[in-house]
C-alpha cells in the first residue's frame, strides 16, 4: 500500500503541558483512519500541524513523501475541515465554492459537488440561512472541491441527522474508492466504527492502539464499544 502521510515521533507542548509525545501514526491510499480519544487529547492539535496552522516542537511529518515546510505548496492535495466551518455567510454554496476553487486555480463541476454533499435544494440560499447540518455538508464539499489526495476531517458529522451521517458516511466510502485518504476524528464511536477502515486511539499524548476495525469489531462483538472506551481512558497498557 502506498503511504499518504507519515506522522514521525512529533511533539507538541504549550508552556509546561505535553500534548502530543512522540506521537506516530501512518495513512494509507484509499483508506479512512478514525483518530478517537477524549476531550484534550490532542485530536485538533495534531490536525492543525498537519496542515502547518500549528508548528511542530519536535518530530517531522510527510505528505506524499515529502516534509512538509514552510512551502505551503503541499497544501493543494489536501482538503481539510477543521472544528466549526466558517463562511462568507452573504454567499450562497455555488458561488462560495467557485471563490475556494480561484484560489487553487483549479476547474471543478461545481453543481456535481453541490449534489455529492445533499445541498441541490438550497444550493443558491445564503448560507447564513443555513442550518448547522447544511453548513458542515458545505464544508465537506469546499474540502473536496479541488479533488484532493488527503481529507483531513475534525468531527465532520456535528449537526447531521442519522439520513445525513448515512449520506456522508457513503460519500466517504465512495472517495476513496476513487483513490482518496481520509484522516477524520469524531466523538460518535459507533459512527467511527461504521466508517473507518482503521482506528487509533489517541492516549497520553501519543497513539497507543491502532486495528482493523472490521476485525476488532468481529472480536469484540457486542462489547466493542467498551472495549474502545477503556482504551481511551486508559494510560498505560494493562489488560484490557
Amino acid at each position: 500500500m502506498n503511504t499518504i502521510m507519515e506522522i514521525d515521533n512529533v511533539e507538541k507542548s504549550y508552556g509546561t503541558a505535553q500534548i502530543l509525545n512522540h506521537c506516530s501514526l501512518q495513512l494509507y491510499e484509499g483508506e479512512i483512519y478514525g483518530l478517537l480519544g477524549i476531550n484534550g487529547a490532542g485530536k485538533t492539535t495534531l490536525m492543525k500541524m498537519i496542515l502547518n496552522l500549528q508548528k511542530i516542537d519536535n518530530g517531522r511529518i510527510y505528505i506524499l513523501g515529502k516534509e512538509i515546510s514552510e512551502d505551503y505548496r503541499y497544501l493543494q492535495n489536501i482538503g481539510s475541515m477543521i472544528e466549526t466551518p466558517s463562511f462568507y455567510e452573504h454567499l450562497n454554496a455555488y458561488e462560495l465554492l467557485s471563490m475556494q476553487l480561484s484560489y487553487y486555480g483549479k476547474k471543478a463541476d461545481i453543481e456535481k459537488i453541490i449534489q455529492m454533499v445533499g445541498l441541490e435544494e438550497v444550493d443558491k440560499k445564503p448560507i447564513s440561512k443555513y442550518s448547522l447540518g447544511m453548513k458542515q455538508r458545505l464544508g465537506i464539499g469546499r474540502a473536496i472541491i479541488h479533488n484532493p489526495k488527503l481529507l483531513i476531517l475534525d468531527e465532520p458529522l456535528n449537526g447531521l441527522d442519522p439520513v445525513g451521517i448515512s449520506e456522508v458516511r457513503t460519500l466517504f466510502k465512495s472517495l476513496t474508492r476513487e483513490g482518496m485518504s481520509i484522516l477524520l476524528s469524531s466523538h460518535i464511536l459507533e459512527e467511527v466504527r461504521q466508517t473507518s477502515d482503521r482506528i487509533g486511539i489517541l492516549s497520553d499524548g501519543s497513539v497507543k492502539e491502532e486495528f482493523s476495525t472490521s476485525q476488532k469489531a468481529a472480536e469484540w462483538g457486542a462489547d466493542f464499544e467498551r472495549y474502545v472506551i477503556k482504551l481511551m481512558r486508559r494510560n498505560s497498557y494493562e489488560s484490557v
